[in-house]
């Protein structure tokens, strides 16, 4: 069964809304130092060539989703 957001139950639509209300907010107050950390992250890792990522564990299609792995949460 497919879940498609709006066509469940009113409850269930509220606490989707207010997931992602939440979820907005937080976002909002993650830490700029945090994210300027992230980004310098992803800059040197992309720098790399393929050996030095392969060294690391890492194809280079996966350094976006390593750097931000903390903010995934589907």
């Amino acid at each position: 069964m497919i879940d498609i957001p709006g066509t469940g139950s009113d409850a269930e639509d509220a606490r989707l809304r207010a997931v992602r209300y939440f979820s907005d907010i937080c976002a909002l107050r993650a830490p700029a130092d945090g994210k300027a950390a992230q980004l310098a992250l992803l800059r040197t890792l992309e720098a790399k060539s393929d050996a030095e990522l392969e060294a690391l564990g890492l194809l280079r299609e996966d350094i976006v989703d390593h750097v931000f792995r903390d903010a995934h949460f589907v």
